[in-house]
């Protein structure tokens, strides 16, 4: 059975045919072929005339005789008199012009399909099947959850299947492994999405995606532990990318449970700053701050302790004014970004906070309470640069139509007392 895109491109060939084999029929009918007789007709009248013209031209010099003038000029009527009539009794032939129409079709007819016979052959035809099985369940998961039904696995189960199939032929393929996962993961067959998830890692050691995800899986299979595996799987991918919120939201459970609360709300806003408020994970993380402050509280400790003699780390301030640029369109749910990160080093912020656009212009004060751990700080280093940036959808990493300002370097044993920041610079990638 021929899928849609084989349909369609069926018929673009049929109608790219239709362009090319019309104009070419229209010259090979008798319309044309009338047009071609009466320029030929035309062509010789012109000739005719010049040839007598050359006749009466010899007559009147001597060189032809009257009696060789008048056979001469009757055997030229009569020449051009036997071309008209062989050209009135001639028929309209159609199809002389066709010969390059027939082969243009033939040539599209084998090339539609040895590409027909090539895709099926390289087996990409099977990964549009997939694509169009995972259309299907997407529409299907959608009406059930509208219908308040419970969700259908059939698809899913058949999804599996497929996916395992085109394993067989390319068991290197990330993206079919990081499939049979995530939907192994949606069936609860936990131990299969792992083995997907640790295949990926052996060809892509250095995902913090990959690693999150596999921490999140066996956290859900243990149980909603977190056990030795897993804990390392979340310092790695921190480490790879500071930013990773599946991460940050288990390194936040993981504190949670070992009763190191500021800790968890540490891990937990740090993802905060990352999400739009609106949705359904921040709400979740925002309850699980709640819960980690109360349960501070409950110790009678506060949510950021402070100690009778200052610490060194909380020594280090950098006031400064942010605004935008006069250029820069922005609504006033919008979020700004402000960090502070080593001057020519790693991009990791040192310290961070996040308010709304329509709080702008601000002053704010960075320090290292603000720092996203302990680490990595600002007074880890002697140098750094300053950035505001204007997230258009609420997500901390800069895209291309977010706006940003830097400035730096700013030196941390002399920091200014008026810095202004101004957003006016396009990300562009």
């Amino acid at each position: 059975m021929m899928s849609p895109l084989w349909w369609v491109i069926a018929l673009m060939v049929v109608l790219a045919l239709a362009f090319f084999l019309w104009p070419m029929r229209r010259k090979a009918t008798g319309s044309h072929l009338e047009q071609v007789r009466r320029r030929y007709l035309e062509t010789n009248v012109v000739l005719f005339r010049e040839h007598l013209a050359e006749l009466e031209a010899s007559r009147d010099a001597g060189r032809l005789s009257q009696s060789a003038f008048e056979q001469l000029k009757r055997e030229q009527e009569r020449a051009l008199l036997q071309e008209e009539r062989e050209l009135a009794t001639s028929k309209p032939t159609r199809g002389r012009a066709l010969p390059g129409g027939r082969v243009l079709m033939l040539s599209a007819v084998v090339l539609l399909a040895g590409s027909i016979g090539w895709y099926e052959w390289r087996g990409a035809s099977e990964d549009l099947h997939l694509a169009e099985l995972q259309m299907a369940k997407s529409l299907q998961d959608r009406e059930d959850r509208m219908n308040d039904r419970r969700v259908d696995p059939g698809l899913t189960w058949t999804l599996v299947e497929q996916i395992q199939k085109r394993l067989e032929d390319n068991p290197d393929s990330t993206q079919h492994l990081f499939l049979l996962a995530l939907y192994s993961r949606e069936l609860g067959h936990f131990d299969r999405a792992i083995e997907a998830y640790e295949r990926i890692l052996e060809l892509e050691p250095k995902s913090p995606r990959i690693q999150a995800e596999l921490a999140e899986t066996l956290f859900i299979r243990d149980d909603n532990r977190i056990g030795s595996r897993a804990r390392d799987l979340i310092k790695e991918a921190l480490e790879n990318d500071p930013q990773e919120t599946t991460a940050l939201g288990l390194a936040g459970i993981d504190a949670f449970g070992n009763q190191n609360f500021q800790d968890a709300i540490r891990y937990w806003q740090r993802a905060l700053d990352q999400m739009d408020p609106r949705s359904g994970n921040a709400q979740a993380f925002q309850r699980g701050v709640e819960r980690a402050r109360s349960a501070l509280a409950q110790r009678g400790e506060t949510p950021e302790a402070q100690t009778d003699e200052p610490s060194a780390e909380a020594s280090i301030e950098i006031p400064l004014r942010v605004r935008l640029g006069d250029e820069v369109d922005f609504d006033g749910d919008q979020w700004v970004f402000v960090f502070a990160r080593a001057w020519q080093g790693s991009p990791m912020p040192l310290a961070i906070t996040r308010f709304q656009a329509n709080q702008l212009p601000s002053s704010i004060v960075l320090d290292d309470t603000m720092g996203m751990s302990p680490a990595a700080s600002l007074s880890s280093v002697e140098e750094v640069e300053l950035v505001a940036r204007l997230s258009k959808d609420g997500d901390a990493t800069p895209k291309p139509g977010d706006w940003q300002g830097l400035v730096g370097p700013i030196s941390l044993d002399d920091v200014p007392e008026n810095i202004e920041l101004v957003i006016d610079e396009p990300v562009t990638e």
